[in-house]
């Protein structure tokens, strides 16, 4: 094993192995949640369990027209920008700001002069961005070729991923320590490590460039998601396919084994799945039958009101109290806990609290979903998770954070970790279009732009 190699397996386990002390454009669904309720005092929490509180399955909006949402985990809002900025945790260069020094407030990523980027994803501790063009980017370790380009060598700035002569990529996915894109054709692309079926080519071998995914024949993929070490695969029949790592029972077949192809979810009958996030070791879906999770559920991360882990997709129920919730615009999945926000505002957070990342200020882990308690007068647009931490994009452009702090994964100047959100320090005179971590990451970035 070489260094480069034991350098990405650790950094694979690290999220999920060693836990905080203790005290993820598809940003709207035109067809999305409503869950019928009663005005709630005091802002948009889950209410206790009492009378005049409706235990609600979620299930799809009865009017209007869907639009294909690809993954509502991304929270890009779908415009391209010539500046990200990055903060976090800088090992290895995943801030692409050409050092490996933490920062605890935004730093720009040294993008090549004239690019312009669409999306960018996080991994433990890569990042990869998708160009204007269909090209794609990416900077940090590369221990296990996750950076695409042909070597194992880290990079501190942004290096080209050596996508094949022709391709055209539209979507990018960042796992913990390998990579995936999704092609205009349908088809999907894996790189780096393999040590588990992750990059679903039939094979357990590493790979410094991309391979294709062996989808089914006939098979054509609108939207993919990465967890620590699965991949996810939404197919143009509303079905989802996943591979790689299966422990817990994250493919969602009903086995606990892993697989180094595509197996088929085992969704209710009928299912159609308008989104994804997969998770660090748990897997989120919202389909034309409400909301589904699946997985390991150790910390209440699956949010069906028990700890007890799933090989198939279970049903997540909110317990609410007040006027109709809308449909869901934005889910994200993080190490060990999960995020959705609702049209009409509500942001509800689950799973594992001991760095305050459920944002409900405390640091107590919940089962089913608790309110996070935004800002009075805050609009969330889309929402986004890093490994213990939790981010939020309002209407106005400026990104909050929650969660865990060592490194700066706050973006608030400072190191302390917040059960609440707490502003990111962007520069003066920028706005953000986009909040994006992963569910492995100990960083964070932003598209920006200058305020017009």
């Amino acid at each position: 094993m070489t260094a480069g190699t034991s350098q990405g397996r650790a950094a694979r386990r690290r999220p999920w192995r060693a836990r905080p002390a203790a005290a993820g454009l598809a940003a709207a669904l035109a067809t999305g949640l409503v869950i019928p309720a009663l005005a709630a005092a005091g802002g948009t929490g889950v209410a206790p369990a009492s009378a005049g509180a409706t235990a609600a399955s979620i299930s799809p909006a009865r009017t209007g027209a869907g639009r294909p949402a690809g993954t509502a985990g991304a929270a890009a809002v779908g415009t391209a920008s010539r500046a990200v900025l990055a903060w976090g945790r800088n090992a290895f260069g995943a801030l692409g700001d050409g050092t490996t020094t933490d920062s605890d407030v935004p730093v720009r990523v040294h993008l090549p002069a004239g690019t312009k980027v669409t999306q960018v994803r996080a991994g433990c501790i890569h990042t990869l961005a998708l160009t204007s063009g269909g090209h794609v980017l990416a900077w940090g370790a590369n221990g296990d070729g996750q950076l695409g380009d042909g070597t194992t060598t880290s990079s501190d700035v942004p290096v080209k991923v050596k996508i094949p002569r022709g391709t055209k990529v539209t979507s990018v996915r960042a796992g913990c320590v390998f990579s995936l894109a999704l092609t205009s054709t349908g088809q999907v692309l894996a790189w780096g490590d393999n040590l588990d079926g992750q990059l679903g080519d039939g094979s357990t071998s590493n790979s410094d460039t991309p391979v294709r995914v062996r989808l089914p024949a006939g098979t054509t993929v609108t939207a993919i998601s990465a967890g620590q070490d699965f991949g996810l695969a939404r197919t143009s029949k509303g079905h989802v396919r996943a591979w790689g790592h299966g422990d817990g029972g994250r493919l969602g077949d009903g086995n606990i084994s892993n697989s180094d192809t595509p197996v088929k979810v085992k969704l209710p009958t009928g299912a159609r799945v308008k989104a994804l996030a997969a998770g660090g070791t748990h897997s989120l879906a919202l389909t034309s039958d409400g909301l589904f999770a699946w997985g390991f559920n150790g910390d209440g991360q699956l949010g069906d009101g028990t700890t007890t882990s799933s090989a198939t997709p279970v049903r997540i129920f909110i317990l609410v109290r007040g006027r109709s919730l809308g449909h869901v615009t934005s889910l994200f999945a993080g190490c060990s806990h999960s995020l959705v926000l609702f049209s009409g505002g509500a942001l509800f957070a689950w799973g594992d609290n001991t760095s305050g990342q459920l944002g409900d200020g405390t640091s107590t882990s919940s089962d089913k979903p608790v309110g996070v308690a935004l800002p009075a007068g805050t609009r969330v647009r889309a929402v986004s998770a890093g490994c213990t931490d939790s981010y939020a994009l309002t209407v106005k452009g400026s990104v909050l954070a929650w969660g865990y702090n060592e490194y700066g994964e706050l973006g608030d100047g400072s190191d302390t970790q917040s059960s609440t959100p707490v502003r990111v320090e962007l520069p003066a005179g920028w706005r953000a279009s986009a909040v994006i971590a992963g569910p492995g990451a100990d960083h964070a970035l932003a598209m920006v732009h200058e305020k017009s």
